[in-house]
C-alpha cells in the first residue's frame, strides 16, 4: 500500500447512515436533535481541493455513510478531476452491493473501498448493524469489487471488522469466508468507548488479552492460507510472534473530520483520541506511525495504580483531610473500592467519589464506593456547551446518563451511610435540570447541592450575576434540595479566589464556601485521554495542574510489558516476506 500512495486525506463528510450499529461512535451524535447530518457539498469540494493543493494523492471519504449521499458520484468524479489517482470510500456495502450503482461509482472514478464486515453469517453481522439484509449486500460489494481484479478498472478491496463481544470466538470463520471471496487485506480494531457511543458499546467490549488472542488466531490463519492482517488502534508489537502475517506499511495520513475547521487534524481539538503509549513506545522503529492503545481497552491496574499514587503524593492536613476521587469512568467496582480504601488509608475522612453517569462500574460504583468507606458519592451534571469542540458536549451534555445513575442509585444510598451528592454548575442550564420532571423521584430523597466555581477559562460570564440568578431561579423549584455548597476544589490560583468575596456577598448566606479538599491529578483526568470524563467535576474550567495542560506528559501503561521491535526484527521479516508468495485464488489479484 505504501508503495502506491504516499498520503491519504480522510474527510468524514457528515453522520448520515442506513445502518444503526450498536458500536458506532456516532450513534450518539445522530440521537441529538438538531446535530446536522451531512456536510455540505461546497465544503466537501472545498477539502478536495485543499487536499490536492497540498500534495496528498489519495481521498477517502468516510461517514456515517458516504455512499447515500446524493452527490456521492458527484463528489468521486470531483475529486478525480482534481488530480487524485485514488479515491477510497469506508463503506457498510448497501449501496455498493448493487450492481448498477457499483458500476456508475467506477465510472465516477472510484478505485478503492472498505467494506465492513463484523460476522461470518447474517445473524451476527445484522445483530451488530441492526439492519436485516446488510450482510447480504455488505458481501455482494464484495464480490463486485472482486470481479474487477484482472480488468483495466481494479477496485481495490480491504474489509473492516470491529472485535467484539458477539464475534470474537468466531473471528477465523469470517477471515476464510472472506478469503474465499476473495480478500486479501483484513483490518480488525477493537471497541473502543467515547460519550458517543458508550451505552452500548460497554457491553460490547473484549477485554485487551482476549481481543489479541483473537486476532492473533486471524494472523496465523493468513499465514497458512494467503492473506494479510492490518491492525487498526491496536500496536504491532502485542503481535510480535505472528508479524510476518500483518501489514506493516503505514503512510502519511490527514483526517478533515466533518465539524474540522479549514485544516484537518488526526487529533480535533475536543474531540477525544483516547490514545496511550507503551513503556516500549520509545525505542520501537514503528512509533511514528503506531498510535499505541486506546485508553478504554487499558487493564485496571493501570487506572488503579494512577490513582493511588495521586492519593499517596496529595497531602490529607492541607486539602483538609478530604479528597474529591474524580476520574472514576473506567474503572470497574473493584477498582473503584481499591482507590476509596487508599484514600482512607492514606489519611482522608471525608472521600467523594465522582460519577458522571457513565461507568464501567454501572450501578455498582455506588455499592463499592460505600462498602470501602467514601462519606459521599456526588454525581457531576455537566450542560450541554455550544462553545465545546467536544461534539456531545456541546449539543447534548450528561443529561441522560447522570439521570439513569441517579435513579439506579437511590435506593443504595437510602441503605447506607453514604450521602448522595448532585454537582452542578450555577446557571441557567443547571436550573433546568434540576427543575426537569425526570428528576421529581429526588424529591423523596433530595441530594445535597453542590455548586461548581463559576470560573470561566474563556472568561465567558459574570459570576456574580450568574450566582444571583441561580439562587432566585432555585427558590421556585419545587423540590427541595439541602443547604448548598460551593466548591472551590483545589489545586487552586489566586485567579479562582479573586472573585469570592463578591460571591459571598451576592449569596446572602444561602451558600457555604469550601475550599478544603483536592483533586488528585492523575494522567487519566487529561483531557487527550479521557474519553469519557463525566466524572472530572472542573470539565470545561480549569486543568487539575494550572497552566499544565500542554506541559503533562500523556499517560504510558504500566502494566502492558512488550518488547519493542527494532530495525533487526523488521529486516529478518522483510527478507522472510520476499521469499515467500501467496496465491491468490483463480482470476484473484491480491489488492
Amino acid at each position: 500500500m505504501a508503495a502506491l500512495h504516499k498520503k491519504t486525506l480522510v474527510i468524514e463528510t457528515g453522520i448520515g447512515c442506513n445502518n444503526r450499529c450498536l458500536f458506532c461512535y456516532q450513534r450518539g451524535y445522530r440521537e441529538v436533535p438538531g446535530y446536522p447530518k451531512w456536510m455540505k457539498r461546497d465544503e466537501v469540494r472545498s477539502r478536495i481541493r485543499w487536499g490536492a493543493a497540498n500534495g496528498y494523492d489519495e481521498v477517502s471519504f468516510t461517514g456515517g455513510e458516504a455512499t447515500i449521499r446524493p452527490d456521492f458520484l458527484e463528489l468521486v468524479r470531483f475529486a478525480r478531476e482534481a488530480g487524485f489517482r485514488r479515491v477510497a470510500v469506508t463503506t457498510n456495502g448497501w449501496r455498493l452491493g448493487q450492481p448498477d450503482f457499483f458500476r456508475a461509482a467506477v465510472e465516477a472514478g472510484l478505485t478503492s473501498m472498505g467494506v465492513s464486515i463484523h460476522g461470518p453469517d447474517a445473524a451476527t453481522h445484522e445483530g451488530l448493524t441492526g439492519r436485516e439484509g446488510s450482510f447480504a449486500r455488505a458481501v455482494q460489494a464484495v464480490r463486485n469489487a472482486v470481479r474487477t481484479h484482472g480488468g483495466d478498472r481494479v477496485v481495490r478491496l480491504n474489509t473492516f471488522t470491529l472485535v467484539n463481544r458477539r464475534n470474537v470466538d468466531r473471528l477465523v470463520d469470517l477471515a476464510l469466508l472472506l478469503h474465499r471471496l476473495g480478500v486479501r487485506l483484513l483490518v480488525f480494531q477493537p471497541v473502543i468507548l467515547s460519550k458517543a457511543n458508550f451505552e452500548a458499546a460497554a457491553d460490547l467490549m473484549v477485554g485487551l488479552p482476549d481481543t489479541v488472542r483473537a486476532v492473533r488466531d486471524v494472523v496465523r490463519e493468513g499465514i497458512r492460507v494467503g492473506f494479510r492482517t492490518k491492525l487498526f488502534n491496536l500496536p504491532p508489537c502485542l503481535f510480535r510472534d505472528v508479524l510476518a502475517g500483518v501489514e506493516l506499511d503505514h503512510y502519511e495520513r490527514a483526517t478533515f473530520r466533518e465539524h474540522d475547521g479549514e485544516v484537518p487534524a488526526d487529533r480535533s481539538l475536543g474531540d477525544e483520541v483516547g490514545l496511550v503509549r507503551l513503556a516500549a513506545c520509545r525505542e520501537c522503529v514503528l512509533r511514528a506511525g503506531c498510535p499505541g492503545v486506546h485508553v478504554s481497552l487499558l487493564p485496571q491496574e493501570d487506572f488503579v495504580a494512577a490513582l493511588e499514587d495521586a492519593i499517596e503524593a496529595s497531602d490529607p492536613e492541607a486539602a483538609g483531610r478530604r479528597v474529591w476521587v474524580a476520574g472514576t469512568d473506567l474503572l470497574k467496582a473493584s477498582g473503584v473500592y481499591r482507590v476509596v480504601r487508599k484514600a482512607r488509608l492514606a489519611g482522608f475522612e471525608d472521600v467523594r467519589v465522582t460519577h458522571g453517569g457513565a461507568s464501567l462500574a454501572g450501578p455498582a460504583l455506588v455499592a463499592a464506593a460505600t462498602e470501602a468507606g467514601a462519606s459521599e458519592v456526588v454525581f457531576v451534571h455537566h450542560p450541554a456547551d455550544p462553545r465545546s469542540a467536544d461534539r456531545i458536549v456541546s449539543h447534548a451534555g450528561n443529561d441522560r446518563f447522570l439521570v439513569r445513575a441517579l435513579r439506579e442509585a437511590v435506593a443504595d444510598f437510602r441503605r447506607g451511610p453514604t450521602r448522595i451528592g448532585l454537582l452542578v454548575s450555577p446557571d441557567r442550564t443547571a436550573l433546568a435540570f434540576l427543575g426537569s420532571p425526570a428528576l421529581r423521584f429526588l424529591e423523596a430523597h433530595p441530594p445535597l447541592l453542590h455548586l461548581r466555581h463559576p470560573f470561566r477559562a474563556d472568561g465567558h460570564g459574570h459570576a456574580v450575576r450568574e450566582l444571583q440568578a441561580f439562587l432566585d431561579g432555585l427558590r421556585r423549584i419545587d423540590a427541595s434540595y439541602p443547604v448548598a455548597v460551593m466548591d472551590v476544589v483545589g489545586p487552586w490560583g489566586c485567579e479562582d479566589l479573586a472573585p469570592l468575596p463578591w460571591l459571598a456577598f451576592a449569596a446572602r448566606g444561602r451558600v457555604r464556601f469550601d475550599l478544603s479538599g483536592t483533586v488528585p491529578a492523575t494522567p487519566f483526568l487529561d483531557a487527550r485521554v479521557a474519553v469519557l470524563n463525566w466524572s472530572d467535576p472542573r470539565l470545561g474550567g480549569r486543568p487539575p495542574v494550572a497552566g499544565a495542560r500542554d506541559l503533562r506528559p500523556l499517560p504510558v501503561s504500566r502494566s502492558i510489558r512488550v518488547k519493542p521491535l527494532d530495525s533487526r526484527v523488521i529486516a529478518t521479516l522483510t527478507r522472510a516476506r520476499s521469499g515467500t508468495r501467496h496465491e491468490p485464488g483463480p482470476g484473484i489479484r491480491p489488492p
